[in-house]
């Protein structure tokens, strides 16, 4: 538990002795008695006044402590007030760090363990269906796509059809000296063809010889969440962990279950009106469904300050909702402190991961925390991005082990957004339906999310696909939403209020009561974040003028910052006027 204490409070107050008008005694014979006077002075102020004082200290310290009442005047006469003071201090560092971790600490409520936490009778259960597809439609379109190809001089033969809530799959088998790509460079001659507004080729089919061809369903059927919720597939999988995510359903209807553990972390992009909302949802709502209050707790950041807004006031959440982007850093550098100290306790015990620690250690459980980002983009076109890059690439680094995950989504699936460092660290990626080929490569590394039709059709990757899987996520509308809430609310909030379940360090940071200390490791990223810019200027034009040099190179160095700093440096020091400007690659001229 990282906290701020501060020294002046935990130190006792002693007395002052001012020793000011004292002169020293005079070693002559005349002056015997104003020495012996003096001197008895001295004495009366060094051992009475002080003995008074530490004699109450070590009193109340006595009795806060429920220790048997020693008079100091009974101690033997060689103790030293050294052994009276260290025992005085270290009383009250104890009760003033037990305050301050009282102060930072979680108030554990005993909230219901009953499992699942909300019924599914609740959602919506609409089973109405516009009945199935018909023949004439399916070889209609057969027919259309084949004869297109042989115009090209493509033979193939239709095998089968297979039937996806909001798309109609086409199995192909072409030639033996046909080439795969002959087929995908018809992409858009073969869309003419079926009068379709998306297709999408995927060739060639892992195992076989064969290349499906996705149209749109011309009766595409709704796909629930309570569909999901309740089928035995996630039922079961519920008895083998609780961060199962519920969201895919497969071609055939099937459904998938995916770990949260596993992924451990998942980036999220879209268009808008692609779905990205419900996919959202989808994922808190089927965590929340498999973990209580005291099992699972959210940090959310919402810049948009509407799409998260149905959690708010909800005992999951370890502080309300953010929507600044200057606390979402905040909120950010807090994780990164909660990792490293979660880590602590972990080598400390001596074991590898969270759970292997709430095995051994029942009293002292810890929850999972999960931090929802619903727009990236808005926090990385900030003036702190390096600061955002960083602390999302170190928790996506290392805080699997303790239970901590991100879920990060964003408008924009640009490298601005989205950088190869935090591409690099979060493997499991969704794309609901992009604008460009550009950005569909951005977020999965792979074509063929600007051909999804939307509603809620999705492509997925992790570490364990070869290929960027297509299926459909379900839909929870906003007044389903809103059921459970309230369902959740009444079960778990009676007679609570807000501040007993928020984190009360966290609320203290966010309102800026105190100052929070951020973390060592952070100035090997952007220098120490609790100074300013004008410190560090001040030091490059110290070590400019010492050296007659001016680069970022060598700022970099002397300064221990990071390049892109630096260099902001140099920029400031070229406007004020102390370097010259950079001409070519000769060196700048020093102007002071």
């Amino acid at each position: 538990m990282f906290f701020t204490l501060n020294v002046k409070e935990v130190l006792p107050t002693l007395p002052t002795i001012s020793l000011k008008n004292y002169t020293a005694p005079d070693r002559s014979s005349n002056n015997d008695t104003s020495s012996k006077k003096s001197k008895k002075k001295f004495e009366k102020i060094s051992q009475t006044d002080l003995k008074q004082k530490l004699e109450e200290k070590l009193l109340a310290s006595t009795i806060t402590q429920q220790e048997p009442e020693k008079n100091i005047s009974d101690t033997p006469s060689h103790t030293s007030s050294w052994s009276i003071f260290k025992s005085i201090f270290a009383s009250d560092v104890k009760k003033k760090v037990a305050i301050k971790i009282q102060e930072n600490t979680l108030k554990k409520i005993p909230f219901p363990q009953d499992k699942p936490t909300f019924p599914t009778e609740i959602m919506d259960m609409d089973t109405s269906n516009d009945g199935p597809i018909d023949n004439s439609y399916l070889v209609a379109q057969a027919e259309a796509i084949q004869n297109k190809l042989m115009e090209f001089n493509v033979p193939v033969s239709i095998e089968w059809f297979d039937i996806w809530p909001s798309i109609v799959q086409l199995r192909v088998k072409p030639d033996a000296w046909i080439k795969v790509s002959s087929i995908e460079n018809l992409k858009n001659d073969l869309a003419l063809s079926v009068k379709s507004p998306a297709l999408r080729i995927e060739a060639p089919i892992l195992g076989t010889s064969c290349v499906w061809i996705q149209l749109p369903n011309p009766k595409p059927r709704m796909v629930y969440l309570w569909d999901v919720l309740k089928s035995p597939e996630f039922r079961q999988a519920m008895q083998k962990s609780t961060t199962n995510l519920a969201m895919w359903v497969w071609i055939d209807g099937g459904i998938i279950v995916k770990q949260l553990e596993k992924m451990p972390h998942l980036l999220v992009a879209w268009a808008t009106w692609s779905g990205k909302s419900v996919g959202v949802n989808d994922f808190i709502l089927s965590l929340i469904f498999q973990n209580s209050p005291s099992e699972l707790k959210f940090l959310m950041v919402d810049p948009k300050q509407v799409e998260l807004e149905f959690y708010s006031w909800l005992p999951y959440l370890l502080a309300p909702i953010v929507t600044q982007s200057d606390k979402a850093l905040k909120l950010l550098q807090r994780s990164v402190e909660e990792m490293e100290t979660r880590y602590s306790k972990l080598k400390k015990t001596k074991v590898k991961n969270l759970t292997e620690f709430n095995e051994k250690h029942p009293e002292e459980a810890m929850y999972r925390i999960v931090i929802v980002i619903d727009e990236l983009a808005d926090l990385m076109m900030t003036w702190n991005k390096k600061d955002v890059e960083w602390c999302i690439t170190r928790i996506a680094q290392k805080a699997r082990a303790v239970w901590m995950h991100l879920i990060v989504a964003t408008q924009r699936p640009s490298v601005n957004v989205l950088t190869w460092l935090i591409k690099a660290n979060v493997p499991t990626r969704v794309a609901f339906g992009v604008v460009s080929q550009i950005d569909s490569r951005t977020i999965l590394w792979f074509k063929w999310a600007e051909d999804l039709l939307g509603r809620w059709d999705m492509l997925y990757s992790d570490p364990q696909t070869k290929n960027a899987t297509r299926i459909q996520a379900p839909f929870v509308s906003t007044a389903e939403t809103e059921r459970i809430m309230a369902h959740l609310k009444d079960k778990y909030m009676q007679g609570l209020a807000e501040d007993e379940f928020y984190h009360p360090e966290i609320i203290r940071m966010l309102e800026g009561q105190v100052e929070y200390a951020w973390v060592w490791w952070s100035s090997s990223w952007s220098g120490w974040w609790n100074g300013s810019d004008d410190e560090l200027i001040e030091q490059a034009i110290q070590v400019i003028s010492e050296t007659r040099k001016a680069s970022a190179t060598m700022l970099q160095r002397k300064l221990n910052v990071w390049f892109a700093r630096a260099a902001r440096i140099m920029d400031e020091l070229e406007e004020r006027w102390i370097v010259w400007p950079q001409e070519w690659a000769k060196a700048r001229d020093i102007l002071i």
